[in-house]
């Protein structure tokens, strides 16, 4: 073989179909790179610019921080509804079977029927 002489494509075969992949792969992903690179210009960023000051990143702590502190007192307040609402339920249910004098932990005690 020639260093001119280029080696022919397979047309059957499992190296073949690996070979398509691959190439419709490029194909796919290629362009995708193509628009990355290009979007960025291709230029080299620095580790300063992408993770700012330590100012900025103490910002974005405290800022996350709050964040959590809002979400953890919003889900205990919530919480508080949900059981005042869970007690109410059971205070009403209690009404309307007449048994609202138990206290909690009482036993329940059942007059006998007085069938004719």
């Amino acid at each position: 073989m020639k260093k001119w002489d280029i080696p022919k494509k397979k047309t059957h075969g499992h190296e073949r179909k690996l070979e398509k992949r691959r190439e419709q792969s490029t194909k796919q992903h290629g362009s995708a790179a193509q628009k990355e690179e290009a979007a960025f210009g291709g230029v080299e960023v620095s580790d300063r610019y992408i993770y700012a000051g330590s100012d900025d990143y103490k910002r974005a702590l405290d800022r996350e921080k709050k964040m959590k502190e809002r979400l953890k007192a919003k889900k205990a307040n919530r919480l508080q509804e949900l059981e005042a609402k869970e007690r109410d339920k059971q205070s009403n249910m209690l009404k309307s079977l007449g048994l609202s004098n138990i206290k909690p932990g009482q036993k329940i005690s059942i007059a006998p029927r007085n069938d004719p």
